[in-house]
């Protein structure tokens, strides 16, 4: 159903319900009104309240019935309401005691009297609120018929200008940056890959692991030229990964789901695809591709393609195949053994460090460790997550989870040289195209067994007797190495791949984010760890970061049919990718007469076949830092990129390898999200308060020893939404200027609401709500107690701002007792989910204040601890040593004595490698590191008693019904308000069920918020 007529539907069943509901509504209050003045009539106690029970039940139309010569008994089920049947019941047998009875007193007679009195005035309430709930329901149907998408004529006529010019000037570069080619150099590309993989003499494993990459590409090619490509289960997967892409318009979405529903449809689609991929040599767009501008939260306008709906289908299947198997065979490059290099130092059992090591200490494991937990991260979570694992994974993006704009730098004429940043000129076009939308690959970092163990008082083993490992079954016959595994390259081919069991895990499933946004935050996670831990025990961190430049938009037509062309691409599957770059384009805004151009640039926005455009492009990125810095992980999600290292070079050299990446590929970096700090620990510094000192990119290091930055890395600073690096901490701070910027443009948002208060706080929970706090930073232990504190303080200046006088709740109040007459709203009520009558207000402190006390307030300090369980564990291992307990039966080489093997080796010998190996004593680095990472767990609300069921059980129906999953904050908003709830209307419903289309207006609500602009 589209979404217009969506609206004319729930107008037309709120309007027939509201209708129902005034009638019922006279009916009552004019059943109660005669049945008040009957009983003031009524002199005598227990008449009055005969007369009383008599009329509730006419009131509220309880059924009664003549049972045995006993007239007016009460039906069990008879009404909407058992608990006042019950009510009713009892106090019939109570009158008839009373009746004989003279010890029942008046007093008891009078509360009974007075909770009549009370239902009857709750239901009156309830009929207002029910009314009001309706009036909301029409008004915010009006004003999204009044207030198109692109028109913001409720605002005012200054902000309505400067967003037309802003979409204006938007439109017009991007097209100039889209109709105007950039022609790459094909030759230099090829050389330049050539190089990379092992072609022009390196790396024999690289050229393997490329061939055998290629030959994949051709069994895939082969695959997909089998006959049946598309039948009823493809086109259900494909259909709902495009339902979710964010490409469609709701009117197309909604056909979709029309498709999904019969059977027969699917088969006659499936017919026509299936002759149209056997046809693929000869596909083209058929016609011209309507375009169209959308203003998101950010203030960012992207730009939208609305082709027809079978094209959609068949590129969207194309393209989900094609970035399954490019997932897998770049998964597989990188696992074959020597090709991708590995982030651990190479330590071969012959390495003398080691069997001195293994000598003094025993059998060494290379997992679980902090090298290990690095690459699995890394392997598991950023590793080409654009791209999905399989055709089911789908979009969980919510709305408002945008990361927020720096600046919108102008367009260039001509490409420069990526590393000179000095020439860039400010405009960014990633603000208009938007990028594919595939979830991000795993996430969030477990805490480690061992450390879950010692939580629960579980004791490790000595260092001295640790446990030998199971060791890996041998490689099959005729395949060279020693001790490594092998795995079957593909799903579409037989070849078997070595790689090297330590350098590969998954984290697992449950740990996975499941955003984009989850997955920039746990990087954000990551980076602060990694900040505290080498700054603490190596002395010196650097960061570089950016983002490519107009990425979606920008691409070169030329480099994308040359890095595919060197992968194995075909002629055939060639010719289809450069018709599908060149879409005939037309902006539907201009009417039938506007001119059709073929797109010279770029990819469309929301396309999976432009993810993987994308993403072959920035696999050979990868994989140059890879070689240039023997193993530096890039940790990239899209071209939002970040590489970090104890070791300065290290970063020097990746920086290196991304600027002649980016010059040989005819790509450039944003500078407005490109910059790089250097922190080194000062020498003496506590373990607790700041003991950092920093040295931005600017160059201008503090007093003391400089810290110098090699000047090839980058200028600008370290951000990301609204936090920025604070060069004197080391930590992440939010930038109250940007901040107050944006709440400036939430001001005039909320303004261009005004005429709806469903509209009102829609805008308000996604603005104030998801994107503040998205952008803001998830609490973390790694960013410490101070980080929730200035983000509990940041919603208050909000708040004081857009309410100088008062807040959003008594706002909301004001409003709607200036336009609807009604006064005493109970906060609850602002606060309580539609499904149950309220308005679903969201509040950003709830979640703040239950995390706070569970985060770190010194993170530094637990690295303190850290060396002293160090220095312990040495102490215990020198004992250990001197009293002959170590165990060498699992040693590579038990034989091996050193030439100092009668006195214990030194500290700094035995924290040499505590990175690389497992260290099983308590409170060693990897605990730490999974300490620094863990996110918090909200401290919930304590219920007694009997409320613990009744309390679930909304929330249960809550979650069910609406779109709000976190349980702990339902919880809150019950128990905070819901005792005010139960005493106003007699419970936590607001409104009775049924009597408004409640559903339809969640599912009408779920929809994206309409930004004026």
């Amino acid at each position: 159903m589209s979404s217009s007529v969506f609206s004319e539907t729930l107008q037309a069943i709120t309007t027939t319900k509201l209708r129902e509901l005034s009638k019922k509504r006279v009916i009552f209050e004019d059943s109660k009104s005669t049945l008040i003045s009957a009983a003031k009539l009524e002199q005598n106690q227990q008449q009055r309240l005969r007369i009383l029970v008599d009329g509730v039940k006419q009131c509220f139309a309880v059924k009664t019935a003549n049972r045995r010569g006993r007239s007016g008994r009460i039906i069990c089920g008879g009404s909407n309401d058992p608990d006042l049947e019950v009510m009713l019941k009892n106090l019939e047998r109570f009158l008839e005691q009373a009746r004989f009875d003279p010890t029942v007193s008046p007093k008891l007679l009078g509360d009974w009297e007075e909770s009549l009195l009370k239902k009857l005035n709750i239901q009156s309430l309830r009929f207002q609120y029910a009314t009001l709930y309706g009036e909301l329901v029409n008004e915010w149907l009006r004003a999204e018929k009044v207030v198109p998408a692109d028109d913001a004529s409720t605002a005012s006529e200054s902000f309505e200008k400067i967003n037309r010019a802003e979409r204006d000037e938007s439109r017009a570069n991007w097209e100039k940056l889209v109709f105007e080619p950039l022609e790459t150099d094909p030759k230099a590309i090829s050389e330049y890959l050539q190089v990379l993989f092992g072609m022009d003499g390196g790396t024999p494993q690289s050229l393997k692991a490329l061939k055998a990459l290629r030959k994949s590409v051709e069994d895939f090619e082969t695959s997909l030229s089998t006959p049946g490509q598309f039948n009823d289960e493809v086109l259900r997967w494909t259909i709902n990964g495009l339902v979710g892409s964010g490409l469609l318009s709701d009117e197309k979405r909604a056909v979709l789901k029309d498709f999904l529903a019969s059977s027969v449809i699917l088969a006659e689609v499936a017919d026509v695809l299936n002759m149209r991929i056997a046809a693929i040599s000869t596909w083209s767009w058929e016609g011209e591709v309507p375009v169209e501008q959308r203003r998101h939260v950010t203030g960012a306008y992207h730009v939208y393609i609305d082709e027809e709906l079978l094209q959609a289908i068949f590129l969207q299947f194309i393209g989900v195949k094609w970035s399954v198997f490019f997932k897998e065979a770049f998964t597989n490059f990188s696992n074959y053994e020597g090709a991708w290099a590995s982030l651990r130092t190479p330590l071969s059992n012959n390495d003398i460090g080691v069997k001195r090591r293994e000598y003094f200490l025993g059998h060494q494991r290379k997992k679980p460790s902090v090298q290990g937990k690095r690459q699995e991260i890394y392997k598991s979570i950023f590793f080409m997550s654009q791209l999905p694992n399989s055709p089911f994974e789908g979009s969980t993006a919510v709305e408002g989870e945008e990361e927020v704009e720096y600046a919108r730098p102008k367009i260039r004429s001509k490409r420069v040289t990526s590393s000179r940043q000095d020439q860039f000129t400010d405009f960014d076009f990633d603000t208009f195209d938007m990028q594919p939308q595939f979830p991000a690959m795993p996430v969030q970092s477990a805490m480690p067994q061992q450390h879950l163990q010692q939580q629960n008082g579980m004791q490790q083993q000595p260092v001295s007797m640790q446990i030998a490992p199971q060791m890996p079954p041998p490689p099959p016959a005729g395949y060279p190495g020693n001790g490594v595994y092998y795995r079957k390259a593909s799903s579409h081919q037989s070849i078997l791949i070595p790689f090297n069991s330590d350098e590969y895990d998954t984290v697992p499933d449950n740990q996975k984010p499941k955003t984009k946004m989850e997955t920039k935050q746990y990087l954000l996670h990551l980076l602060s760890t990694e900040l505290l831990i080498n700054t603490r025990l190596h002395g010196d961190f650097t960061c570089s970061r950016s983002e490519f430049y107009s990425w979606s938009p920008s691409l070169p037509h030329s480099t994308i049919t040359s890095i595919l062309t060197f992968f194995g691409l075909s002629k055939k599957w060639l010719g289809f990718f450069r018709a599908f770059l060149e879409a005939p384009l037309k902006f539907t805004e201009d009417g039938p007469s506007a001119e059709t151009r073929p797109r010279k640039r770029g990819v469309p926005g929301a396309h999976a076949l432009s993810s993987v455009c994308g993403e072959t492009i920035l696999f050979c990125m990868d994989y140059a830092v890879n070689q240039a810095t023997n193993g530096t992980n890039l940790y990239r999600m899209n071209d939002d990129f970040w590489v970090f290292d104890k070791n300065h070079e290290t970063v020097v050299k990746a920086w290196a390898a991304i600027t002649r990446f980016a010059d040989t590929m005819g790509v450039t970096l944003n500078n407005g999200k490109t910059g790089t700090v250097r922190i080194l620990h000062e020498p003496g510094s506590p373990s607790t308060g700041n003991p950092f000192r920093t040295s931005p990119s600017t160059s201008q290091a503090s007093a003391g020893v400089p810290a110098s930055i090699d000047p090839s890395l980058p200028a600008g600073e370290i951000r990301w939404g609204f936090l920025i690096m604070d060069p004197l901490s080391g930590q992440f701070v939010i930038d109250q200027d940007m901040v107050s910027t944006h709440v400036a443009e939430l001001q005039a948002q909320l303004s261009s609401k005004s005429t709806s208060i469903f509209s009102y706080i829609q805008a308000w929970n996604t603005y104030a709500g998801t994107f503040f706090s998205s952008n803001f930073g998830k609490p973390a232990n790694c960013f410490g107690r101070q980080h929730v504190d200035e983000m509990l303080s940041t919603f208050t200046r909000i708040q004081d701002i857009i309410f100088p006088s008062s807040n959003v709740v008594q706002h909301l109040k004001r409003e709607i007792e200036t336009r609807f007459g009604i006064t005493d709203i109970p906060d609850g009520y602002l606060y309580f989910p539609t499904s149950l009558g309220g308005l679903d207000l969201q509040n950003p402190f709830i979640g703040l204040i239950q995390v706070r006390d569970g985060v770190f307030e010194s993170p530094s300090s637990i690295l303190s601890d850290f060396l002293d369980s160090e220095r312990e564990a040495y102490r215990q291992a020198s004992i250990s040593f001197n009293n002959g307990l170590v165990s060498r039966y699992s040693n590579f080489d038990p034989n091996f004595i050193p030439h100092d093997g009668n006195v214990f080796f030194s500290f700094e010998e035995f924290a040499r490698y505590r990175e690389e190996f497992a260290c099983d004593y308590t409170g060693n680095l990897l605990s730490v590191f999974g300490d620094l990472m863990g996110r918090p767990e909200k401290e919930g609300i304590d219920v007694m008693g009997d409320e613990v069921a009744k309390i679930e059980g909304l929330v249960r129906e809550w979650i069910k019904g609406g779109k709000a999953t976190d349980a702990g904050y339902l919880k809150w908003v019950v128990k905070l308000f819901g005792e005010e709830m139960r005493e106003r209307f007699g419970g936590w419903n607001v409104v009775e069920k049924g009597l408004l289309p409640m559903g339809m207006v969640e599912l009408f609500r779920s929809g994206r918020v309409k930004w004026q602009g």
